[in-house]
């Protein structure tokens, strides 16, 4: 059973490390574990980073409906590639941060992502906007140490 790391832990603020393809065992069996955590844990929408389980790699699990779509990721080296510059600002929650903050955060509203995506063994592109884009971005901020609270702006 994975443990989530709490802020105010300094690891939740180190880049995680690439990850090395093929994917080892150990790597498939964490991303695994972290995306049946999502399952038994999440009804809606979730997403967990490594760096969440104390891990420093850069993969990710993610599990969220949209309207009748299931997304399902076990991501591997995700990147941002592409951007809009237009913004929209919503409330945001995290597994690692228990306080609740009615601060707004601003994401990008389109992005592009590029990675390895352990469920199809390939690498993909997801072009989304909107609640899936807010995810991978709260995930990819995991990866480079940044939590949403970071992102609170004056």
């Amino acid at each position: 059973m994975i443990e989530i790391i709490k802020a105010p832990n300094p690891i939740l603020h180190q880049k995680s490390e690439p990850v090395k393809l093929p994917l080892s065992q150990e790597d498939k069996a964490l991303l695994d574990e972290m995306y049946n955590y999502l399952k038994v844990n999440s009804d809606i929408a979730a997403g967990i980073s490594a760096v969440q389980v104390g891990v420093l790699k850069r993969m990710c699990a993610i599990k969220t409906i949209i309207g009748t779509t299931v997304h399902s990721y076990k991501l591997v080296n995700p990147r941002i590639v592409k951007h809009s510059s237009k913004k929209y600002y919503l409330e945001e929650g995290c597994l690692s941060v228990d306080e609740e903050h009615h601060e707004l955060i601003g994401r990008y509203d389109e992005i592009m992502v590029i990675g390895y995506d352990a469920i199809t063994n390939k690498n993909i592109t997801i072009n989304t906007s909107g609640w899936l884009a807010r995810l991978l971005q709260h995930e990819i901020d995991h990866m480079d140490g940044i939590l949403f609270t970071n992102r609170i702006e004056e």
